[in-house]
């Protein structure tokens, strides 16, 4: 046995991690037509929001009023090709476009904070076929 494996998570097994560019668990890829309910208490009901990148351990979610930081959601969706999730997650980042490092879509990064192990697996096996998105 790889005596480099044996002090890691099953995770970290399937999701390596280069020690030089530390930044992502997993690459994201880029989807189309997925889309998800999101739940806050900031909200009275559940609204529905497209989803522009996806990988086992997070999302971007295109919404013109994006949550801050640190706001815990629940999220609903399909991913492609796979059987629909429901996750807790925490916004990370919000890109409102009123500074001048927001650049792109509108919406919010949310990191999933109770995904399982088998419902990453399934979410990482779904996006087999999905095209990267560049940094």
């Amino acid at each position: 046995m790889d005596a480099r494996w044996m002090n890691q998570t099953p995770t970290e097994k399937l999701f390596p991690v280069a020690p030089v560019v530390a930044t992502r668990r997993a690459p994201r890829r880029k989807v189309s037509g997925v889309t998800c309910e999101v739940v806050s208490h900031y909200w009275d009901e559940a609204v529905e929001h497209a989803v522009h990148d996806l990988s086992p351990f997070g999302a971007f979610v295109d919404t013109p009023f994006p949550l801050h930081p640190g706001a815990e959601l629940v999220l609903c969706f399909s991913p492609p090709a796979g059987d629909p999730l429901t996750v807790f997650a925490e916004v990370k980042r919000a890109v409102t476009g009123r500074r001048k490092s927001d650049r792109g879509r509108l919406g919010m990064a949310v990191e999933f904070t109770d995904i399982t192990y088998d419902e990453m697996v399934m979410v990482h096996r779904s996006l087999r076929n999905a095209p990267l998105l560049s940094a």
